[in-house]
């Protein structure tokens, strides 16, 4: 009875409120009106967008009203993606195998080329871990992450020792792992995912208490926001963990390969740029090391991954004396030349399946030893 109480106003401010105001504005002409199907599949909000954008001035509220409404229905899917005010999840399609057979076997050829134990983190995307905010009846028709993530292992030789990134993140998913307006864990799922890490990296992980915990962004909104622009969706909270113990500091030097500049950790003015989340790593070079001030490790870890995990690797870099960074999206052919894995002590290969099974920059990057 409450929901069709709610679908009968849905429908009121649906036909009314536009008629209202195209009447007003006299743009009758080139209007369309979704039908039951689009209200079905969740395509209405998508089509009155298109439809009333070069009508009337005041179409910005009314599609953002429409959202808001479908949303009260839960029928809050747009383009491949699903909505609430806690979350836009992107609907991953079955993974392209080409591509996945191609990653796997440039990092079969990268490991084999090499003397130092190898280790691959591949870590499932959101609507793997918050299936709640989906839903039920769209459950069926998710790409099942968790079984193409043991596919991927399975099919690496025993060069490679795996990391489960899966298990590391369900187990706690009811907290704030995945931002709601961006695609990329944040630095609470990325803790979890350093303390998933330990074991096989062979690191002792420092419990949260270790760490002071500050939160100078609240209002950050990502990339999802632009393909899902009405879905009312709540801003995201930027978070920084800093060591505490034995007073230990860490330093970025960006381009060490290069220009070699050094900055300090989580340098604030980055907050202010067109990418927040830079805050981690710092402006992307390609190539980013991490170091301790006064290091009490001996250890150098490098590690190639995709940008979709980066404040993981302030964690992880307090059980090393260095941590090589390379952002395979962003590093150059010269740059690759100039590194030589044998210098350090493990190489880890950290991506996200929502690049991994889409993406050939792996096999582009790494497919030649």
């Amino acid at each position: 009875m409450r929901s069709q109480k709610i679908f009968s106003v849905f429908m009121l401010a649906l036909f009314f409120i536009p008629a209202a105001l195209l009447g007003l504005t006299g743009g009758w002409q080139g209007l369309v009106i979704p039908g039951a199907v689009d209200f079905a599949d969740g395509f209405a909000a998508h089509l009155l967008e298109e439809s009333f954008s070069d009508v009337f001035a005041g179409r910005d509220l009314l599609c953002a009203a429409t959202s808001a409404l479908q949303t009260a229905l839960g029928r809050n899917q747009q383009n491949g993606y699903f909505y609430s005010p806690d979350g836009i999840l992107h609907n991953l399609p079955d993974a392209d195998e080409r591509i996945t057979a191609q990653n796997l076997q440039a990092l079969q050829t990268f490991a084999g080329a090499q003397s130092a134990p190898c280790y691959f983190l591949l870590s499932p995307t959101s609507a793997a871990i918050e299936q709640s905010k989906i839903p039920n009846l769209a459950l069926e028709s998710l790409f099942n992450q968790k079984q193409y993530i043991q596919r991927c292992y399975a099919s690496l030789s025993s060069r490679f020792r795996t990391i489960d990134g899966y298990n590391s993140l369900f187990s706690h998913q009811s907290e704030y792992l995945f931002y709601h307006t961006d695609a990329r864990l944040t630095a609470q799922g990325c803790y979890y995912l350093y303390v998933g890490a330990g074991e096989k990296l062979g690191y002792t992980a420092r419990s949260m208490d270790y760490f002071s915990i500050s939160h100078p962004l609240h209002n950050y909104k990502g990339n999802l926001s632009e393909l899902v622009p009405y879905a009312p969706v709540e801003p995201d909270l930027i978070s920084l963990f800093h060591y505490q113990k034995n007073a230990r500091g860490l330093h970025l030097v960006q381009d060490p390969l290069g220009e070699a500049v050094e900055t300090q950790l989580y340098d604030l003015t980055l907050l202010d740029s067109n990418d927040p989340l830079q805050i981690y790593l710092g402006p992307d070079s390609g190539v980013t090391d991490i170091l301790a001030d006064d290091p009490i490790y001996d250890g150098q870890l490098l590690v190639f991954t995709d940008g979709s995990c980066d404040a993981l690797f302030p964690l992880i870099a307090i059980h090393y004396r260095q941590l090589r960074v390379v952002n395979l999206h962003a590093v150059t052919s010269a740059q690759l030349s100039q590194i030589d894995p044998a210098q350090f002590d493990q190489v880890l290969f950290a991506f996200s399946v929502e690049q991994f099974g889409y993406d050939s920059c792996v096999s582009d990057m790494l497919g030649t030893p």
